[in-house]
């Protein structure tokens, strides 16, 4: 399998039914979950190891490690609804995935890898640094994405230090949001993103 194979996949799958914006739920483009999977693949992140789909919404990142060769994935989502979709996604390839309903900063597995694609903390009242120290505190190596600001990185890499880990990569990328939300005018929006691998 290549990269554009895996991308390929992950297009296939449904998207959020009924997104709710003060969790911030946009789907993980495929192409970004295909880039970020492959390259946790090449680090040896993902082949036989433990991995956590933190924030997982339609699963994406989940289905991904898990086609991978992840030993076992969780998919961990507080949103029902959310869950119930990338429940369906799953059903469609046969993978074994253990779902859990469950805000993530409560999590008290430990992981491998932890993928994620938290709420920015740009509509909702939680920022994303509560998200990534859960990730932080359970996880060998966690790959996170966030808003790319160059105050909002260099805050994040002391966030990272003062938790005790370190980012070795990080990846600047562009995100595409469909419009999905009444306020969105545009048919489509892309922002920056940072994806950073902390270890």
């Amino acid at each position: 399998m290549k990269q554009k194979d895996l991308e390929i996949q992950l297009t296939q799958f449904k998207n959020f039914k009924e997104p709710k914006i003060q969790l911030e739920q946009y789907q993980t483009p495929p192409r970004l979950v295909a880039m970020i999977t492959w390259r946790a693949l090449q680090l040896g992140d993902i082949k036989d190891k433990v991995v956590a789909d933190f924030c997982s919404g339609t699963g994406l990142f989940a289905i991904a490690a898990k086609i991978l060769g992840a030993k076992k994935v969780y998919a961990i989502e507080i949103d029902p609804e959310a869950l119930k979709v990338a429940n369906e996604n799953v059903e469609k390839t046969g993978l074994e995935i253990e779902f859990i309903e469950k805000d993530v900063r409560e999590i008290r597995i430990n992981f491998d890898t932890v993928l994620m694609n938290s709420p920015f903390g740009v509509k909702g009242t939680v920022k994303d640094q509560e998200f990534l120290r859960a990730a932080l505190s359970v996880s060998k190596v966690s790959y996170s994405l966030h808003l790319f600001q160059e105050k909002n990185v260099e805050f994040l890499r002391k966030f990272v230090l003062k938790n005790n880990k370190i980012i070795d990569e990080m990846i600047k990328a562009e995100f595409e949001i469909p419009k999905i939300y009444r306020f969105h005018k545009k048919r489509y929006h892309v922002i920056e993103v940072a994806i950073l691998r902390c270890v």
